[in-house]
């Protein structure tokens, strides 16, 4: 998902690469100036492909299906095997760090190698279940290991940084296959609260996406007022109400587009777009091609079947 999301960027400072086989590594910084608000980043990703994101500065927020929404922050590591599992993701301007990003398959036998350099054993199958456990991502935020590591990073140079982050993401797969508690699922975070009234907005929007929604009507429906809706629900998804709406929409579309045999045109309707030309623009914009680009993608997939 980030490394798709930074490979579309063209700005100078991201560096690009490879320290062995099957592993990216991306070494960035957004730096933004004068951009206010959050990024939206396309929640996309590949089968069995991992990212271990270490965050240097900045903010990602992200929001999980059927779970509240959390934020990645300096400091704190993001792992991700599955991304479908998120609604949206954004982040601050500022966001900067290293990204890992893994293909399981390329990289099994490098990895085995420093598994084994380093008299650790590593069990993908535990990794896996683990993950799925966690709906495919979770967050490693102020234990004594992330401390240690984000404090070493401090003397390193930024080559140096690049390759030690790659051996702690091993590590990270080997300490999962442990007891040792490095991680928590996203979600969980009881410091990071969000009103029951926000919450129901959000589970309001996402039952009624076809229809014209505005602040007012959610706002009635919730009983709650205009200032508290907008300031609340940008506190804990990190985007206006109707950047993080328009996002849902085009979530549901693309699904709807891959999984049904529905017209576009009925698509479009059934999340909210009574226009074809404003709906094609807005799902290209997000997805880099248009619908029926898409459905074609999807069918041609279907017809071949790997």
């Amino acid at each position: 998902m980030l490394r798709e999301y930074l490979q579309s960027q063209r700005i100078h400072q991201i560096s690009w690469s490879v320290s062995m086989p099957g592993v990216q590594i991306c070494h960035f910084s957004l730096t933004r100036s004068g951009r206010n608000g959050q990024l939206p980043i396309p929640v996309v990703g590949k089968p069995l492909h991992f990212e271990t994101f270490f965050c240097f500065g900045g903010r990602l927020f992200l929001h999980p299906d059927q779970a509240e929404p959390y934020t990645v922050e300096t400091s704190d590591i993001l792992l991700l095997s599955d991304p479908s599992w998120l609604l949206s993701c954004q982040c601050s301007p500022d966001l900067c760090g290293v990204l890992v990003a893994v293909d399981a398959k390329l990289a099994k036998d490098s990895f085995s190698s420093i598994c084994t350099t380093m008299g650790m054993e590593l069990d993908t199958k535990i990794v896996r279940e683990k993950m799925i456990s966690s709906r495919g991502h979770m967050v490693i935020s102020g234990t004594s290991w992330s401390q240690a590591l984000f404090q070493d990073l401090l003397n390193l140079s930024k080559e140096a940084q690049d390759r030690y982050c790659v051996f702690k993401a091993v590590e990270l797969l080997y300490l999962l296959c442990s007891k040792v508690p490095v991680s928590h699922t996203p979600g969980t975070n009881v410091h990071r609260y969000v009103p029951q009234s926000i919450l129901e907005a959000t589970s309001y929007m996402q039952a009624h996406l076809g229809e014209k929604l505005t602040i007012p009507h959610i706002c009635k429906q919730c009983s709650v007022s205009p200032t508290f809706l907008k300031e609340w629900f940008h506190r804990a998804y990190g985007v206006p109400v109707h950047s993080w709406l328009v996002e849902q929409r085009m979530k549901q579309a693309h699904k709807l587009i891959c999984t049904s045999k529905l017209p576009i045109h009925q698509i479009a309707q059934d999340v909210g777009y009574t226009g074809i030309s404003q709906f094609n623009a807005t799902f290209k914009r997000f997805y880099g091609m248009t619908p029926s680009r898409l459905r074609k993608m999807s069918e041609t997939a279907i017809s071949r079947p790997i």
